[in-house]
């Protein structure tokens, strides 16, 4: 792991570090933890940093010879240099504070990165959490992505008539809720289990009955991007966390160097269910 997080520079003799934090979790940067980088990227580097596709930050033009005195600094405040080269990278999640996210996975994908940042594997590596279907974080194309799933209910609280839940900008994005004189309807075919709704119904008729997760495996990005494929449903952040497991022992086992998941699938196909029986 000693080179884990050191990426070559354009200069001679210099090299990128990127930093990810472990406590907190790394998109939730605390002002101390910025104050350290800062310091560090005017007082060892070109005064510049860069945020990452993977919620980490870069600090670019960094001699070799200060790097171990640079992770001694940032280790005081929780910060790490990594990931890179063949292990896990970085795993996210979509901002606990956005208003659409219905299942905040700041906190899960906190625990799965503590469980894995270490891990080397064939290839890299990228598992992504998605609160709800608009997947701000491409849990569609990663190796392992994550999307939450709100089933939701009707309770016998009386809807109001206000509208949020119909009505540009925060209504239905899939038109699946229908506001009738006698109450909301909702098109369980055209729902997508997004459970946003919840999040804007004031008087709470609308609510959420269970959460669960969709698993896909396979996805990438870069010059021949591929779309994930659907794995399996479970309902708890447990068995997710086995089902990562799983899916991470059976790469490990089945890949060549430099191959990804999605190779590995194209050449071998995955065991995938005909129903969840998670659901």
């Amino acid at each position: 792991m000693n080179n884990c997080g050191i990426l070559p520079g354009r200069t001679k003799g210099k090299v990128t570090l990127r930093v990810a934090s472990a406590d907190p979790f790394s998109a939730e940067l605390t002002a101390e933890q910025i104050g350290v980088i800062a310091d560090i990227a005017e007082t060892y580097g070109s005064g510049t940093v860069h945020v990452t596709p993977r919620q980490t930050i870069e600090i670019p033009d960094v001699e070799n010879i200060y790097i171990d005195e640079i992770r001694k600094q940032i280790s005081i405040t929780g910060l790490y240099t990594g990931s890179s080269d063949s292990y896990v990278r970085n795993v996210i999640a979509c901002s606990r504070w956005c208003l659409y996210n219905a299942s905040p996975l700041s906190d899960l994908a906190a625990r799965i990165n503590r469980i894995y940042r270490s891990r080397e594997l064939p290839g890299k590596t990228m598992i992504s959490l998605s609160g709800c279907d608009f997947s701000c974080v491409r849990s569609r194309t990663s190796d392992i992505g994550v999307i939450a799933r709100s089933e939701i209910k009707l309770t016998d609280k009386k809807c109001k008539q206000c509208s949020l839940c119909v009505k540009e900008p925060l209504g239905c994005q899939v038109d699946a809720i229908t506001l009738t004189d006698d109450g909301i309807e909702i098109d369980s075919e055209r729902c997508v289990r997004c459970g946003f709704c919840t999040n804007i119904c004031k008087p709470g008729t609308i609510s959420i009955d269970q959460k669960s997760f969709d698993i896909f495996v396979g996805g990438k990005g870069g010059i021949q991007p591929r779309e994930g494929t659907f794995f399996k449903n479970v309902r708890s952040e447990d068995r997710l966390v086995e089902s990562i497991d799983e899916i991470l022992n059976r790469y490990s086992s089945a890949a060549s160097d430099n191959e990804r998941i999605g190779d590995i699938i194209e050449k071998m196909g995955i065991n995938i269910p005909e129903h969840s029986d998670e659901r």
